[in-house]
């Protein structure tokens, strides 16, 4: 009995370093793959700290730069649009390499302890979410076009809900000498649409972007 007492107790032991082993591979795979890393600049610049998705964000600003600099000379093929597009698709590879690598050794991790009997929680082992300049760069960009989007779908919702639906608005001005509760309506939908383009105002100042309002209301402009 002592002897398998003792068996039984190295098992867990050795069951346990394995888990932790596992703990800690995982959280090393997932800081590579999630959070910021030094990378070098050209000209003998700082390197920055940029995680691969805000490294992938900062890439595809420079190549609608190039491409609108291409555009203006005339030359679509340039020289520099193709190599910042295969840079992108490096990064996006090694992006894309080091996320399979870290949610492997997580569920590595995860099946190991849950074999074992222990209670985890899978999002513990993850990195909080990336403050990066590359990261913060696309949440202004994401909020920028949410705002348009928003904006938008405020002036669709007065001018042309459905293709076969009387504008609102068109309604709304025809009752607005009715009564008080008519004019309040239209009063209610012009101050929705003011703070939805005021909105769209501001993210667009935050992101450093020149607002498009015939984007907003034709998104197909571009």
């Amino acid at each position: 009995m002592g002897a398998v007492a003792t068996l039984e107790r190295t098992d867990s032991k050795v069951d346990t370093r394995r888990i932790d082993a596992a703990r800690a591979a995982a959280v090393v795979a997932l800081g590579n793959a999630y959070l910021p890393h030094e990378v070098e600049q050209p000209g003998g610049a700082p390197p920055l700290l940029l995680c691969w998705a805000g490294r992938i964000a900062r890439a595809y600003d420079k190549l609608a730069a190039a491409r609108e600099d291409a555009k203006r000379r005339g030359q679509p093929d340039d020289a520099t649009v193709k190599a910042i597009e295969a840079a992108i698709r490096k990064l996006e590879a090694s992006h894309s390499a080091a996320a399979s690598a870290a949610e492997d050794a997580a569920s590595t991790w995860a099946a190991l302890a849950t074999a074992a009997g222990q209670s985890i929680d899978p999002a513990s082992i993850y990195p909080p979410a990336c403050t990066c300049d590359g990261c913060k760069t696309a949440a202004l960009w994401h909020d920028h076009n949410e705002a348009r989007g928003k904006y938008s779908d405020a002036l669709y919702a007065l001018l042309a809900p459905e293709p076969s639906a009387r504008p609102p608005l068109f309604q709304m001005l025809e009752d607005f000498t009715k009564s008080e509760q008519d004019r309040d309506r239209f009063w209610a939908a012009m101050k929705g649409l003011y703070a939805s383009a005021k909105g769209y105002d501001a993210a667009c100042k935050a992101a450093g972007v020149q607002a498009n309002w015939r984007m907003a209301m034709a998104p197909w402009v571009g």
